[in-house]
């Protein structure tokens, strides 16, 4: 049997590990990791093996001669760490015994260094990976990053004021625990002007995020900021919404979006996901910039264009909504499929002519599951002291998913 510990080495400064750590790299006979590391323990005098391949360490360990040896990881092994895949690849050894030994990681060393408690704060990476910086500040009153690649602490901040949330109180972390450790607090906007190499951590603080039960609930027309553009209603939009099958992380699109209701009342749901609002109108525009400020929407993101125009640059989306099509509906469909051929659709139409059109494009490419509904909304008004029930123009919702065959 071969013995392998798989180290965390913490921040960075040897003297942050703890003595369990320190004892396992020293009865090991031979060290993996990255030359940093490695120095750090050249006074052992051990073999050594250079990489953070999770493979290559792997094979190696697999095809070595030696019995005991200490991967050495960054921070702590549970947290964002090549241990979650070596240790997986280790397990299916039978002639291979697995520790895990754990460390102090960056997001205990920097609140410890703020005197900030980091009870539910919400732990996310963005070196190597995709993420949602917006949602994620929106829906978390404490954000906790590890920055990497083309998202530095700078970066991000610049993405946080394009929103309108320059006034976050950030603070950065740089080399944490050596002595040319470097932490910055300010807000987001100025940070956005500051130099920072890319493997930091920094906190956001957002006292205003939105608690995730606000999506649970139907906003009423009354509450959106309006003018001459359209409006979908209040229960033909709860019912136009559900049909998008969202997931929390899932990208909408809200074609011919008007006041932005539907695109509020979508992105309020979407704790990891955004919403890209295409519509043509300066006017409606400003509506849609002024409800997204008002619910603190933040992950909606504005398009003028007339689509299918500009749908090209856009991330594929998993649902659309379109509730004006500037009579380029087969158009958009077409475009739409070409970037997810299984996206869900719903479509909004008053009239008969548009109901039809949609009804011979969703037969046209295919569309599953393809469900026609009338809505005919009447709402009591007060006519002195009577209730008169006064209804508001039928309407047709046509939701399908796509079926791949395109």
């Amino acid at each position: 049997m071969k013995k392998v510990y798989i180290v965390g080495i913490g921040v960075g400064n040897k003297c942050f590990m703890h003595q369990k750590s320190i004892v396992s790299i020293e009865k090991s006979e031979c060290l993996i990791g990255t030359k940093r590391m490695l120095d750090t323990f050249s006074y052992l005098n051990k073999e050594t093996f250079e990489s953070i391949s999770a493979k290559e360490i792997y094979d190696y360990i697999n095809n070595d001669n030696h019995n005991i040896f200490s991967v050495l990881v960054s921070g702590d092994v549970g947290f964002y760490s090549i241990s979650k895949k070596l240790t997986e690849m280790l397990m299916e050894n039978e002639q291979i015994e697995i520790e895990n030994i754990a460390a102090v990681s960056s997001v205990q060393y920097f609140c410890s260094k703020l005197n900030l408690s980091w009870d539910g704060m919400k732990l996310v990476s963005a070196h190597g990976r995709n993420i949602n910086i917006i949602s994620n500040v929106m829906f978390n009153k404490k954000v906790f990053l590890l920055t990497g690649g083309e998202f530095k602490p700078n970066d991000i901040c610049e993405i946080l004021t394009s929103k309108g949330l320059g006034n976050l109180l950030v603070s950065v972390g740089e080399n944490l625990s050596y002595e040319n450790e470097r932490i910055i607090e300010d807000s987001a906007s100025n940070i956005a002007k500051m130099n920072f190499e890319s493997l930091a951590v920094m906190i956001i603080q957002n006292h205003e995020a939105l608690d995730l039960s606000v999506g649970l609930n139907s906003i009423k027309d009354s509450e959106f900021i309006t003018g001459s553009s359209p409006m979908t209603k209040s229960e033909v939009r709860t019912i136009s919404v559900s049909k998008l099958n969202l997931k929390n992380d899932s990208v909408v699109y809200d074609i011919g979006a008007g006041t932005g209701s539907v695109s509020i009342e979508t992105a309020l749901r979407l704790s990891n996901g955004s919403v890209y609002a295409i519509e043509k109108n300066e006017d409606a525009i400003l509506l849609i910039k002024k409800n997204i400020e008002k619910f603190k929407a933040y992950n909606i993101e504005i398009i003028k264009n007339v689509a299918p125009d500009g749908l090209e640059i856009l991330p594929k989306p998993d649902s659309v909504f379109i509730g004006g099509s500037s009579g380029n509906l087969n158009k958009i469909i077409e475009a739409i499929l070409k970037k997810n051929p299984f996206v869900n659709l719903v479509i909004n139409t008053i009239t008969l002519e548009n109901l039809n059109e949609s009804l011979l494009c969703m037969e046209k490419y295919k569309f599953n599951d393809v469900e026609i509904i009338n809505v005919a909304i009447s709402k009591a008004k007060k006519a002195g002291s009577y209730n008169m029930m006064m209804g508001q123009n039928p309407i047709y919702i046509i939701s399908g998913r796509g079926s791949g065959s395109n």
